[in-house]
């Protein structure tokens, strides 16, 4: 990313980010965040000028993090929004939205004073110069907060030691480890408690939720008593097609916004996913499919402002790498790509080379997606500056720095 900056005007924050090539909007994204179709992320808007593109988000009546965890610090108030961060990183994946865009930084993480709810900034761009990471940010956050000394803080040696213990950082690993810290254990990928003890306190929980609703008052966020998530369900998106998790805020194959409406089933109807019916809040014609990128306002593009998907008798696009050594383009165009030393066995070798194996790592496409895998290479395999584990999928993102031995890459989609 460019130059991002934060400003306080009054009770209004005004976040700004300028773009810088090749970083290119992706409509898709912008439109479901600028359409609030998030509750977590704050909308963000493009703004076209003669100095290029900027993107801007504005937030009222809220405080950074920073503020927030100004004073001394309890268990309850760092969990609580540790947990939140997790479910927002969680909803992003979910929605095959690259994580590394989510702005994680205290001073651009904003919290609701009254009921301690967060919100964050998501860029939605391609080609991120500058990506955010989020091993990084959740390890380094302890030691910038300032914690009371009136309460055991043995839970912050469990916390510490996931990022000792793990050199591949996971988002559903991280969280587990969060709910042992807090006794409450993830059973089936849901927040359900294990004994009728805990049942009774979602219970409570629950009703303290209705209670301040009749009273028009917020309820705080409390990790100590998650409610209740419901099984994910699949649906299809009325404008594709194509499968969807029922709780998807738009269409992860074509972008097509969802619209809950009430619509009987149609007769023949019989699948378990159909139970809800949806109904497209943009037209297919008006929709934007992931293979289209819009760039606005970027340079050196002579020719307009959008670069379009394949289409009918044009050449299909592939990803592709850039070695930092030669700046060769390699484009990756098979599902499965080698890159090693050896010719013979390697989609791109790199010759007279002696620290890269003779079939070194791959490149794994699948649906739409992207993963290296090390075949047990004897220099390693590196991204963002981690050793990968052998024979184990790890996905890239566009922007992403590998490393095969001493040999530098970065992709890009």
């Amino acid at each position: 990313m460019g130059k991002t900056t934060v400003e306080l005007r009054k009770n209004k924050y005004k976040v700004l980010n300028k773009l810088l090539y090749p970083e290119a909007i992706n409509e898709r994204e912008l439109n479901a965040i600028a359409h609030g179709l998030f509750e977590n992320l704050i909308p963000v808007h493009a703004e076209v000028n003669k100095k290029g593109v900027a993107l801007t988000g504005s937030i009222v009546d809220m405080m950074p993090l920073q503020s927030y965890f100004s004073g001394v610090v309890s268990k309850k108030m760092f969990l609580g929004v540790i947990m939140q961060l997790v479910a927002v990183v969680k909803d992003c994946e979910k929605n095959l939205m690259n994580v590394n865009n989510l702005m994680l930084d205290w001073h651009s993480i904003f919290l609701d004073p009254r009921t301690k709810k967060i919100k964050c900034i998501f860029w939605p761009i391609v080609n991120n110069q500058h990506p955010y990471g989020l091993a990084e940010f959740f390890y380094d956050l302890p030691f910038r907060v300032v914690f009371t000394k009136h309460e055991d803080h043995g839970y912050m040696n469990t916390y510490l030691n996931y990022f000792k213990n793990h050199s591949i950082f996971s988002i559903n690993g991280f969280e587990k480890t969060l709910f042992e810290i807090i006794g409450k254990p993830v059973e089936n990928k849901s927040y359900l408690p294990s004994d009728s003890s805990k049942i009774g306190d979602s219970k409570r929980f629950s009703a303290k939720q209705e209670e301040g609703k009749s009273k028009n008052a917020p309820i705080a966020y409390d990790p100590f008593s998650a409610p209740v998530v419901k099984e994910e369900v699949s649906m299809f998106c009325t404008s594709c097609g194509k499968q969807n998790i029922e709780s998807a805020k738009f269409c992860v194959h074509c972008g097509t916004p969802f619209k809950l409406v009430e619509t009987p089933l149609p007769p023949k109807s019989t699948s378990a996913s159909e139970t809800n019916v949806y109904e497209s809040a943009a037209r297919k014609s008006d929709t934007q499919s992931f293979s289209e990128t819009t760039v606005l306002g970027a340079e050196p593009y002579d020719t307009g402002t959008t670069v379009l998907g394949v289409e009918m008798g044009e050449e299909p696009t592939f990803p592709y790498l850039i070695r930092e050594k030669t700046q060769d383009k390699i484009s990756v165009d098979k599902p499965s790509f080698r890159i090693g030393k050896e010719s013979r066995y390697c989609d791109y070798f790199i010759p007279n080379n002696n620290a890269i194996s003779r079939s070194h790592a791959d490149i794994l496409t699948k649906d739409r997606r992207y993963y290296i895998i090390d075949h047990n290479s004897t220099n390693k395999t590196y991204v963002e500056g981690r050793v990968i584990p052998v024979e184990k999928e790890v996905e890239i993102f566009s922007g992403t720095k590998l490393r095969l031995a001493n040999e530098d890459f970065v992709f890009y989609i």
